[in-house]
């Protein structure tokens, strides 16, 4: 007998979260780890990697992660979303800019 073989929970079905929280301490690692990962993938290339993660000089953070921690699929399981968020707290405050206004010019008729 197996361990796929015992009725463990055979009616126990739910929703689960599963939560990860990360501060990025290197991103230049982060990139690299990223990058490795995507050109593994069957026919892709250094340009469709920029494209997805940014260069090595300014990464797209969020896209990093998101290549390194995208779950595998889980057997019996279903995934309903996946998500990688940064924190509001981290963000710089939003400023309001006040633009001159300009009267509309229209345009002469011929």
């Amino acid at each position: 007998m197996g361990v796929g073989d015992m009725a463990y929970g055979i009616n126990n079905s739910g929703s689960f979260t599963v939560s990860l929280t990360l501060t990025v301490d290197d991103a230049r690692a982060l990139w690299a780890a990223a990058a490795d990962r995507a050109l593994a993938a069957p026919g892709m290339t250094l340009a469709d990697v920029l494209d997805t993660i940014g260069p090595r000089e300014d990464p797209a953070i969020a896209e990093c992660i998101a290549m390194l921690t995208a779950p595998a699929a889980l057997p019996g399981c279903s995934l309903q979303s996946y998500d990688v968020v940064e924190d509001a707290q981290e963000l710089a405050p939003a400023h309001i800019i006040q633009l001159p206004t300009h009267p509309v010019l229209r345009a002469a008729h011929a």
